[in-house]
């Protein structure tokens, strides 16, 4: 029973008595029987057994109606606006006791989440390069906007008009060469920028009171259209897709709260990428 040869189950009897301090088994007639010590220590033993077996057994699937926490995910604007009201509204139908926290996204994003400041972060896969636990959530491309009664643009957008025009930049960082500029440079033009928006949000409003023009993520930009009477129009310059991604740190790659979460944006990520 013990998988054991009679001289190996002799030298550990002969270990648990020295540790012990007390026979354990000793032997009536044809058979070995416990000592008091033993008996007594047999139920505890047993429990601490089934306790160790509990704890390595396979996990049940996660009930998400069962989870009681806060995450905190990091993101920048494109997740927050994109992302987190699809999230938000799932959570709400099925997962009621988990609430999120919104993280703006640290330089050192990989730290935070090896750190545990944060559980998740998404963003644009260049943002998340330096992350050793990442998958791709959908592509995106981009589109342009301007007020409905631009008094130049109206039905097209050309290249010639573009880059005549004014435009608005979105980002963090201050003024930094956007997507569009390196395009632009190896045809050997340059667009002139007159406005760097920390935010994305402020963009509507500046938009639709300016004869501004702003490149944008498409999904942004379609949203912002049609809450804010815009116009979109293809960009007149071959500009590459990027991908958003989400990270996690690989201490919690087995956190079945974390994977529940996980595979709740990757089933976002395929229904965007298939509207």
């Amino acid at each position: 029973k013990l998988h054991l040869s009679q001289p190996a189950t002799s030298a550990a009897l002969k270990r648990l008595r020295l540790a012990l301090g007390d026979p354990i088994l000793v032997r009536e007639g044809l058979h070995m029987v416990p000592t008091p010590r033993a008996e007594q220590l047999a139920e505890p033993i047993q429990a601490i057994l089934s306790a160790i077996e509990h704890t390595l057994t396979a996990p049940q699937p996660l009930d998400p109606s069962t989870i009681n926490r806060t995450f905190k995910i990091a993101t920048n604007d494109y997740g927050t606006f994109v992302l987190v009201p699809m999230l938000m509204q799932r959570l709400g139908a099925i997962a009621p006791g988990i609430n999120l926290e919104i993280w703006e996204i640290a330089q050192d994003v990989e730290t935070a989440l090896r750190q545990g400041e944060v559980d998740l972060a998404i963003a644009d896969a260049w943002t998340l390069r330096h992350c050793k636990c990442t998958e791709t959530l959908f592509s995106e491309t981009f589109t342009c906007l301007v007020r409905q009664d631009h008094p130049r643009i109206r039905t097209q957008l050309a290249l010639e008009d573009y880059v005549k025009e004014t435009h608005a930049l979105v980002s963090s960082r201050g003024r930094v060469v956007g997507n569009v500029d390196p395009v632009l440079s190896q045809q050997g033009l340059q667009r002139y920028v007159g406005v760097t928006l920390p935010h994305v949000l402020a963009i509507p409003a500046v938009i639709a009171s300016t004869d501004l023009i702003v490149t944008l993520a498409t999904r942004i930009a379609n949203r912002f259209a049609t809450d804010y009477g815009l116009k979109t129009f293809p960009p007149p310059i071959a500009l590459d897709s990027f991908e958003i991604a989400m990270a996690w740190s690989n201490r919690m790659d087995n956190n079945l709260a974390i994977q529940w979460l996980r595979r709740e944006l990757m089933e976002f990520g395929q229904a965007i990428s298939t509207s």
